[in-house]
């Protein structure tokens, strides 16, 4: 079984492997664009920040855990 392409709109979370000490994989983040050569620029979700913040992260370190959105503006 192959996995699910990770893409724009989709709900990831940090695979456990690649979680900092004390990190317990709980946020989620949003995938907001493909950055090319298998990374993704993300904003954590749930965060009660006015600003979320936003991260690139290669796919291999995030597994699918829903989607967000059906359909996102192409104009971000």
């Amino acid at each position: 079984m192959t996995e699910r392409e990770i893409k724009r709109g989709d709900i990831v979370r940090i695979r456990e492997e690649w979680l900092d000490p004390g990190e317990d994989g709980s946020i989620t983040y949003v995938v907001l664009k493909e950055r090319g050569s298998g990374h993704v620029l993300v904003q954590a979700l749930g965060t009660g920040l006015p600003l979320a913040p936003t991260y690139v992260y290669d796919v291999a370190w995030l597994r699918y855990a829903g989607t967000v959105l059906t359909e996102m503006s192409e104009s971000d």
